[in-house]
């Protein structure tokens, strides 16, 4: 008899995991089917196609500009000065023995370019007006750049002597500043006064020498002829100032 029921309990039991797996089986499919479902709607409701792929600009051409001029220094000078200096400069793989020609493409009638074949040259003999000067570089190959500068005459708005640069760009090769032949213009170790004005404002601020104990915004220190400009603060290299020197 009890050999009989411990036939029997096992029997129930083999019976229990037999219904158990097949109920863990049967949970498993119905979930299994109702993600099926669930795929099979949102794709038949969702556009099939492949998306295309964004087309992409061609390749720019290989350049072949390998000289470019840049004419540097728009200014304004007062009378009775009647000289200016042109500040040219060349960049590119082709500058190395490339030839170089100033030349007037406007403007009255009376100047004189002292060497209209160098970079940096002297013009005289200018009159009341507006100048504008053309800065050609012609590479070894015969590849051409040009640029252009504007030079105005103006008669004296001071009892002092005024020089104009403006529309500067900032020079950022070791660390950023504005850089003037400006020293060029005066008598040697004349005194000199210094001013700025930025692009975004109508106010001429003054621009001292470098000090460690300068609390000034905007200082200046000497190279040789040129003067180096400088923003101690609130440096904004988008910003194209005039500078205005007065001896």
């Amino acid at each position: 008899m009890e050999s009989g029921l411990n036939s029997l309990n096992s029997l129930n039991m083999k019976t229990y995991k037999m219904n158990r797996i097949c109920y863990i089986l049967c949970f498993v499919t119905l979930i299994l089917s109702l993600i099926n479902m669930s795929c099979k709607k949102v794709i038949e409701g969702a556009d099939t196609t492949l998306p295309t792929p964004p087309l992409l600009p061609p390749p720019p051409p290989p350049s072949n500009q390998n000289i470019l001029a840049q004419a540097r220094m728009n200014m304004t000078i007062e009378l009775p000065m009647n000289f200016a200096i042109l500040n040219g400069e060349t960049t590119g793989p082709g500058r190395n023995g490339a030839k170089v020609k100033w030349e007037k493409i406007s403007g009255p009638a009376s100047y004189l370019l002292v060497h209209p074949d160098s970079l940096i040259t002297k013009v005289t003999n200018l009159e009341k007006g507006a100048y504008a000067f053309k800065l050609s570089a012609t590479s070894n190959t015969g590849q051409i750049s040009t640029d252009t500068m504007t030079l105005i005459v103006q008669d004296a708005t001071s009892t002092n002597k005024q020089i104009f640069f403006w529309n500067l760009g900032w020079s950022c090769s070791f660390g950023c500043a504005l850089i003037l032949e400006g020293l060029l213009y005066l008598p040697p170790n004349s005194p000199f006064t210094l001013y700025i004005r930025s692009e975004f404002s109508s106010n001429w601020e003054l621009v001292v020498p470098v000090s460690n104990t300068s609390t000034t915004r905007f200082t200046y220190s000497v190279w040789g002829n040129y003067i180096n400009v400088f923003d101690m603060y609130n440096f904004d290299p988008t910003d194209h100032p005039d500078i205005k020197i007065v001896f």
